[in-house]
């Protein structure tokens, strides 16, 4: 029984410890990017300057410096592609572990069920007449409230947090989980909603 409850933690945290392992590489690479990176750019400076110091001419030097540049950019470009490729290959690697786990999610017969009764319990809410006062009450005293400086700006961060929290809800029905992303409306203040 023990065995078989460990089985079933490792395999619940197999997406954790898989997106740690995707970490782990991808900084592993960047990091090593960064060293050649950095120990080259040292090395060709030092040659630079050398082959600066040995130079009688004043073109020469300036032909040098422009070679040097040109190669110095080139090889910045050449480690940018690099690390762009690999940031690249890390998140799609990560976001086929996310939305693998969110299909799992709304295959569970329990999350279906989660869901019904939550959509259920919002349209009871709209049917009881008490909410409407109470919806309303709130919509006043929230437009009252942006008038104070410091309740604007927190006022501002509760409406972000909930339409983040209500995008995240949706993120687990399953007919938004199966259906593509559909572009979001533009956002719109609640002055502007009024005035028009």
């Amino acid at each position: 029984m023990y065995e078989d409850m460990m089985k079933d933690v490792q395999n619940k945290m197999k997406p954790v410890t898989d997106m740690a392992e995707i970490n782990k590489s991808t900084a592993e690479k960047l990091i090593s990017l960064q060293t050649a990176y950095v120990t080259d750019l040292f090395n060709a400076g030092v040659a630079q300057m050398k082959a600066l110091s040995e130079t009688k001419e004043p073109k020469a030097a300036i032909e040098l410096q422009v070679k040097y540049f040109k190669d110095l950019e080139a090889k910045l470009t050449n480690v940018a592609e690099q690390e762009i490729a690999t940031l690249t290959a890390a998140k799609e690697q990560l976001t086929d572990i996310v939305e693998k786990g969110v299909s799992d999610m709304s295959e569970v017969p329990a999350m279906a069920d989660v869901t019904k009764f939550i959509q259920t319990a919002q349209e009871k809410m709209t049917e009881v007449p008490a909410m409407a006062e109470i919806t309303k009450f709130m919509q006043s005293a929230q437009e009252k409230m942006t008038e104070v400086p410091a309740m604007a700006e927190m006022t501002k961060f509760m409406q972000t947090a909930q339409e983040q929290m209500t995008e995240a809800a949706k993120a687990f029905t399953p007919e938004v989980a199966a259906a593509p992303a559909a572009k979001a409306p533009a956002k719109t203040t609640r002055k502007a909603a009024t005035a028009s």
